[in-house]
């Protein structure tokens, strides 16, 4: 029993129009297997029972629902998985379906070795191998606020990839000319002087006080002194902060001497040459997302606090909530973070007039945090999207708008969210350009929110996929169909890129970009701000080997007399290329095929074009043949059957009879 050639056809293959691993299993070697040895392990994944007719057929069958399930179990979910016999007793060539590459090789050897297990009657291994999967499925997950945006688009069928592998947090959203853009939940949308200008945090709040947003007053300092001197002027308490740094990082709160002031001072000046000196503003933070000029999240972030109950020490409040099953430790992955008793802690205990072993009165709030960041310290989040005041919601609004920010998070300190700010002396703190969308989202929010949908929506409108006309060239020797599909779309005015083994062009250029598979060529072309169409030109060996270069296509044309595969590979079938691309066409791609033993007919659809003497003739459906024009007289037979290919292609594009009709008399002398 040995497991050969792994392969991952990254795009629509002769399998599936989906990703899969490919390889071949050759069972002939060993002892036949008794079905009963491997269904122990396929109870314990909850596979299927196996329906093949021998038991070869089971044992492969059974290898491609186990990697199958391994990768489900480890946080991937698939579904697709076949075998196929080849002409040798014993050996298939087995695809599984993959949503993330490291983790589908990975299965797929775990199966592998599991059914080995299984089969010499050994003890199976199926908790050591679960972990390991586990563990790759999270290195390879993208950071939370990347993640929630990707999923979105592609629930939309919005091609989202990394912009580089290692990147994680940079997406491209769609293709060529109609793509996006995107830095975490920070869309190309947002300019360098608005991202500038809302890192900055005083300017910030002139433009927001110029615009009728409550803020908190403020001064500017550089020294110590200045800042005492501020906060008196100002009115005590105040708050500090570094005037452009992010990420709470060097805010100090509630600062009510001098000591405290020279010492938050002393913490925020190590981040930045200036800082700001605010008047503090008692109440909640509660970040607020607006979304092309709508709030689509409010959550309230609570610091970490316990409530009294009248009996219990603060110790012992403490002890109860972190024994909520939700809480782990930092770096542990849980959703909330364990309240910390440490020497901050209990400074912040005194300041309240309480120590650990003190028995506040009930429904008494005790912070144990007074400082951000709260969340990674213990804290809490609340959504109160659906409370939020339509006047604070207003203000809002309007910050997003006056910085020129299609995406905004506006940390709001106010009691009641659900009353007007100016009520209750509630401000507008800080705007972010890139703000943090995971605190909306699940685990970490009560009641997630489409946030991701929000942002994708902001990008691309309804019915808008991101996606630019794709065609598929497949055995065009002389290159005479892409000339002149290339010319043709060229006067209507779309830049074609196109790309190859040989390379990229763009109109003059041409250049040969590092690039190993077809998948990452086409990636390079997609990335291409100026490409409005996109020809792929590919061969059955790529095909075979890699799959489709992209995802889908709409027009697949096939010219070569040969698209069959190479004789010596194992469970090849004379139509894999073509069921490849029927694959990357799904339902409503157009195949374009010259007519058998014609070289002056092809078909596309439900339309065919052919020549007539020097006529080129259209027939659609059972509508009479009409004449778009006269074939260019200088063309050889080749050129002749690449020029009909290129005009059905168009039409597969979306072109009209027009639009042909005029190529054609452009050709003309």
């Amino acid at each position: 029993m040995t497991l050969q050639q792994l392969r991952c056809l990254r795009g629509p293959n002769r399998w599936a129009s989906c990703p899969v691993v490919e390889v071949m299993l050759d069972l002939g070697d060993g002892p036949p297997v008794a079905p009963g040895a491997i269904r122990p392990i396929l109870e314990r994944l909850g596979c299927a029972a196996d329906t093949g007719t021998t038991p070869p057929e089971q044992l492969a069958g059974a290898f491609g629902r186990l990697a199958v399930r391994l990768q489900e179990q480890a946080g991937t979910p698939v579904s697709f998985s076949a075998i196929r016999v080849t002409d040798r007793p014993g050996r298939f060539l087995a695809a599984v379906e993959f949503a993330a590459e490291p983790v589908g090789q990975a299965a797929v050897e775990s199966a592998w070795r599991l059914l080995q297990t299984a089969c010499a009657g050994r003890p199976l291994s199926l908790d050591e191998e679960l972990p390991r999967l586990r563990d790759l499925e999270y290195q390879q997950r993208l950071p939370a606020s990347t993640a929630v945006i990707y999923h979105a688009a592609r629930a939309r069928g919005i091609p989202a990839v990394r912009l580089s592998p290692e990147y994680g947090r940079y997406l491209r959203l769609g293709q060529g000319s109609k793509q996006h853009r995107c830095l975490a939940s920070e869309p190309d949308t947002i300019g360098a002087v608005a991202r500038t200008a809302s890192t900055d945090k005083y300017l910030a709040k002139q433009l927001l006080q110029a615009a009728g947003v409550p803020v908190p007053e403020g001064r500017l300092v550089a020294t110590a002194a200045d800042a005492w001197d501020a906060a008196v002027a100002l009115g005590l308490p105040v708050a500090m902060k570094p005037q452009d740094s992010d990420l709470a990082t060097g805010v100090s709160l509630d600062l009510r001497n001098r000591d405290q002031v020279e010492a938050a001072f002393r913490s925020a000046s190590e981040h930045s040459t200036w800082v700001l000196v605010e008047r503090f503003a008692p109440g909640l933070e509660h970040r607020v997302l607006v979304v092309a000029d709508q709030v689509v999240a409010v959550t309230r972030i609570e610091p970490p606090h316990v409530v009294g109950d009248g009996t219990a020490t603060v110790a012992e409040l403490v002890e109860r909530v972190n024994r909520d099953p939700r809480r782990g430790a930092e770096g542990s992955g849980a959703p909330l973070s364990r309240l910390k008793i440490d020497d901050v802690a209990r400074a912040v205990l005194a300041a309240q007039g309480y120590t650990l072993t003190s028995v506040p009165p009930a429904g008494t709030r005790v912070l144990v945090r007074r400082n951000p960041p709260y969340f990674k310290n213990g804290g809490n989040l609340a959504d109160l999207t659906d409370h939020i005041h339509p006047r604070t919601a207003a203000h809002a609004v309007a910050a997003a708008q006056v910085l020129q920010l299609r995406v905004a998070g506006l940390d709001v300190v106010v009691e009641d969210i659900s009353r007007p700010l100016e009520e209750q002396g509630g401000v507008v703190v800080e705007i972010n350009a890139g703000p943090g969308l995971w605190l909306h989202m699940a685990p970490w929010a009560d009641s997630p929110r489409p946030v991701g949908a929000a942002i994708v929506a902001s990008l691309f409108p309804p019915g808008d996929d991101g996606r630019i006309p794709v065609v598929a060239v497949v055995g065009d020797a002389d290159g005479a169909a892409t000339q002149q599909l290339t010319a043709l779309l060229g006067r209507t005015g779309q830049r074609v890129g196109r790309v190859g083994e040989t390379g990229i062009v763009i109109g003059e250029r041409h250049w040969a970009p590092p690039a190993a598979t077809p998948q990452e060529r086409v990636g390079v072309l997609m990335q291409n701000t100026v490409v409005d169409v996109a020809l792929l030109e590919t061969t059955p060996r790529e095909l075979l080997h890699f799959g489709f270069g992209t995802d889908q296509c709409a027009v697949a044309l096939v010219l070569g007399p040969d698209t069959g595969v190479a004789a010596d590979e194992p469970g090849s079938q004379p139509d894999d290329c073509l069921r490849a691309l029927r694959h990357a066409l799904g339902t409503k791609g157009v195949l374009v095929r010259p007519a058998a033993g014609e070289a002056a007919r092809v078909d596309a659809g439900d339309w065919s074009l052919r020549l007539q003497g020097e006529a080129v003739v259209l027939s659609q459906g059972g509508a009479a043949p009409r004449t778009l024009g006269k074939c260019p007289a200088e063309l050889t037979g080749p050129e002749r059957r690449g020029l009909l290919a290129a005009l059905a292609a168009a039409l597969g594009l979306g072109l009209d009879s027009d639009a042909l009709s005029g190529y054609l008399q452009s050709r003309l002398p």
